[in-house]
This record gives structure tokens, sequence and C-alpha cells, in this order.
């Protein structure tokens, strides 16, 4: 197995205005830092007509972090959804092509959860858990604009559906979208089961996965994948005849993995099977939001 969270013939890096720029230009939203440490860096984006609900949506990014590719999804999702949508920089400004030597250690040093064990303890390096900066970003909503935790959803790209299945192993949100998933973090790098946290997540909160023809046939129903067959079988609420709302993974098979957030959308199917994928995703949370 490749040590990549992407699989080969993968879309690369975002084509598009890097986060390095801090270039907002076209997007509806702002930049701001929150955290005990001022240093998670986190795009907000509210719809700028009708006004938001007292729900939102964390955004939990690729491994390419915050590009004005995913501002404009950002921006999408809150029109479309009337929501508060904050989308996570965990990777503080850091990127995978920073770390092409180091790529597995460097996704190591954001695990879920802190280690306080006694070995850990002497470990000086930094470490960024990714459930600390969603705690941080509830405070942020509750303090900002008074959304509870327990109204907010999430949505993840690649590396972020990793982070987003673990999030809702936990009951952290109260329903998930993901796109290109790379739940194989889970065993690659932190030796864990796949299946295990996608069961557990699956029970906790409703979930939808676009996937591409690429990504790992374990999230195929096409091919009898366990994390498909997981997902769509989990003991969510129950969706009567909306088909739209119910649990379950979607093929795309023509796209390659990073299609939605990081695919050149010049060429015309890319784009059309983008904004499909984002469309399941609106009509999906807007069921279970």
């Amino acid at each position: 197995m490749t040590t990549s969270c992407c699989p080969d013939n993968s879309w690369g890096s975002p084509l598009h205005v890097s986060h390095g720029t801090k270039s907002l230009y076209g997007a509806r939203g702002e930049l701001c830092k929150i955290g005990p440490s001022k240093d998670l860096e986190m795009y907000v984006s509210r719809p700028q007509v009708g006004g938001a609900s007292q729900k939102a949506l964390c955004v939990l990014t690729d491994v390419y972090g915050l590009q004005s590719r995913l501002f404009a999804i950002c921006d999408k999702l809150a029109a479309d959804l009337q929501l508060t949508v904050v989308a996570l920089d965990t990777f503080r400004g850091e990127t995978k092509d920073m770390h092409l030597d180091d790529f597995k250690e460097w996704l190591g040093s954001h695990p879920f959860e802190r280690d306080i064990s006694e070995s850990a303890k002497d470990d000086k390096s930094a470490v960024y858990p990714v459930k600390e900066d969603i705690e941080s970003c509830f405070e942020f909503l509750l303090d900002t604009y008074n959304i509870n935790s327990s109204d907010v959803g999430v949505a993840g790209f690649c590396w972020g559906v990793w982070a987003m299945t673990k999030a809702c192993e936990m009951k952290l949100f109260r329903c998930a979208v993901g796109f290109h998933p790379s739940i194989k973090i889970e065993s690659m790098v932190f030796g864990g089961d796949q299946e295990a946290i996608t069961k557990k997540a699956a029970d906790n909160a409703p979930i939808l996965l676009c996937v591409a023809g690429n990504d790992l046939d374990n999230l195929k129903p096409s091919q009898g994948g366990a994390l498909a067959n997981i997902i769509a079988k989990s003991k969510t609420k129950d969706t009567g005849d909306n088909d739209k709302a119910a649990p379950r993974c979607v093929e795309f098979p023509e796209m390659m993995h990073g299609w939605v957030s990081r695919g050149d959308t010049s060429i015309e199917k890319v784009k059309e099977d983008a904004e499909a994928a984002l469309n399941l995703s609106v009509d999906f949370l807007r069921r279970w939001m």
C-alpha cells in the first residue's frame, strides 16, 4: 500500500491560488485565527442573503489546507444551506508538498487525540491533535454566533474524511459528508482498524461519501466494499422514502481522487461531477441538519 494518503493517479496540488498567498479574491468569507495559541487559522463563510440559521458546518481539509477552491466550496455550502461554514487549517499553513520526504511522520504529528502515555510525555515534538482543534471551533461558534456543538455537521476532503470519521466515532457531529475519502490513514499511519472506526462513526451519525474511480475498492458499493456496506447498513434514523437522505457511498467512476477540491474544472466532466457531488451533499445535509 502506498505511504501517501492519496492513491496513484490522483489530482495533485490545487490549480488555484494557494493558501500561502492569503488571497480571498472572489471569496465571500474571511480568515481568522482561534485556539489557545491563536495559531489555528479558519475560513468562515456565512450566507449573504436571508441570514444564517443557528446551525453550522465544520470543514476538514485535504493535505493542501486552505485554498481558494475550498473557499468557493464553503461559500456554496453556506449559501445553499443557509448556515455558517468554518474550514479549519489543522496543518498550520503546511501542506503535503512541504513533507514529501517525511509525509507519514508529518501526518502522525496530527493524531485525532493527544497521547498522554508516559512514553509520550518525553516527546517534545510538536503535536496538533485534531480533536482539540474541533473543540476550539466549537468554542468559536458558541461564543461568536451562539451555535451549539449539537447543531454542527461536518464535511471532509481526503485526509479530512479520516478526521471526520474519527470525530463521528466520538459523537462530535450530527451528520457527515466526505469527498474522495482517505480513511486508510487510520491503518496506514496510526495502526488502527478502518472498519471498526467506520462502524462506530456510521452508527453515531448518518454519513454520505462521494468516491472517485481510483479510490480504494473497500469504499465502492459496486465492488462489495466493506466500508461502503457498513455505511449503507448503519443504524441511523429512518429516512422514509427520501433516497437523497440515505447514508451511502456514491461512486464517480470517471473521476480521479481529489476532483472536488483540486480537480481542473476547466474540464467539463470534472466540473460536472464536482458540482454533482456537492449537490448530493447539500441534499443530504439539508435532511440531517
